[in-house]
């Protein structure tokens, strides 16, 4: 298993250890959780990034050691043919084949050095280049980290939300909004009855002072008629009055 399958062990292990109280503890129990496994990340791609600076640096060594084997196979060349020329021209003198036997001895060691070199050259290459993937990977895994600590941090908020909200609508929906509403209805109803009350209690002040207005104008009514009788009468009499002085 590699270090991030190891590391996500490491996390769910955590909230598994945990239980129900690291998950709904708080966010920052969650926030804190990936911190960790952030900060440890951010370790082992340290400790990587200084082994593979160690290793690009044995590879400069290697590189180096191999451009200088070819400096100086380059030269033993030349001394090789300045030896063979020489030889050429003074066959007896045992020096000229001496020198060219060592110069050829010595490049014969450079190659088969050069050719190690080159083995080593290729493994640091391939090992770089894979521990530079690996880095990569790390980055990846650790940005993945801090992307998905927000994530859930927010789903885990959103999630909390949702489950007060659908709480308090369903305490809402078997208690306080029933009795809510009988109690509005009952207060709608009551002012109904008040309102039709006073609409009754006005509607009869008016029929009350109707009455009183015609009761007044009938009594006037009948007192002028009264008057008119009592004048009738008095008529009558002074009427009647005259006629038998009138006789007499």
């Amino acid at each position: 298993m590699g270090f991030f399958g190891k590391m996500w062990a490491m996390i769910r292990g955590v909230f598994i250890r945990a239980g129900d109280d690291m998950v709904s503890s708080s966010p920052e129990a969650i926030r804190a959780t990936y911190a960790t496994a952030i900060d440890e990340a951010k370790k082992r791609y340290k400790e990587m990034e200084r082994a593979v600076a160690l290793l690009a640096r044995e590879r400069e060594r290697t590189e180096l050691s191999l451009k200088e084997l070819d400096k100086e196979e380059a030269e033993l060349q030349k001394k090789l043919e300045g030896a063979l020329a020489a030889s050429e021209a003074d066959p007896a003198n045992a020096a000229h084949r001496e020198a060219g036997t060592r110069y050829l001895s010595r490049i014969r060691e450079i190659d088969e050095r050069q050719a190690a070199l080159a083995g080593d050259l290729e493994g640091q290459n391939a090992k770089v280049e894979e521990y530079k993937v690996k880095l990569r990977s790390f980055t990846n895994e650790i940005d993945k980290l801090k992307r998905e600590q927000g994530e859930l941090v927010a789903e885990f908020v959103s999630s909390q939300q949702v489950i007060r909200l659908e709480d308090r609508l369903k305490g809402l929906g078997e208690s306080a909004v029933d009795e809510s509403i009988v109690a509005i209805r009952e207060k709608v109803a009551g002012l109904r009855a008040q309102a039709k009350i006073a609409t009754e209690m006005g509607g009869s002040t008016l029929q009350s002072q109707d009455a009183t207005y015609e009761r007044i104008g009938a009594e006037r009514e009948a007192q002028s008629r009264f008057d008119e009788l009592l004048k009738a009468r008095a008529a009558q009499k002074t009427g009647v009055a005259d006629k038998e002085r009138d006789l007499g």
